[in-house]
């Protein structure tokens, strides 16, 4: 990612750093390790950081 040539900014860095391994198994036939619930407050988070 640091040597694509794009600046990334800090609420980016801080939203990639979110997504990363989000579709992460949380075990044998459990789902996933983060819940819709949880992505959705990460999406109101960016929101408040991005100023919308």
């Amino acid at each position: 990612m640091r040597e694509d040539g794009v600046g990334w900014d800090e609420v980016s860095w801080w939203a990639l750093n979110r997504l990363y391994g989000v579709d992460l198994p949380a075990g044998d036939g459990a789902g996933y390790l983060h819940d819709d619930e949880q992505v959705r407050a990460w999406l109101g988070e960016l929101r408040r950081r991005r100023g919308r």
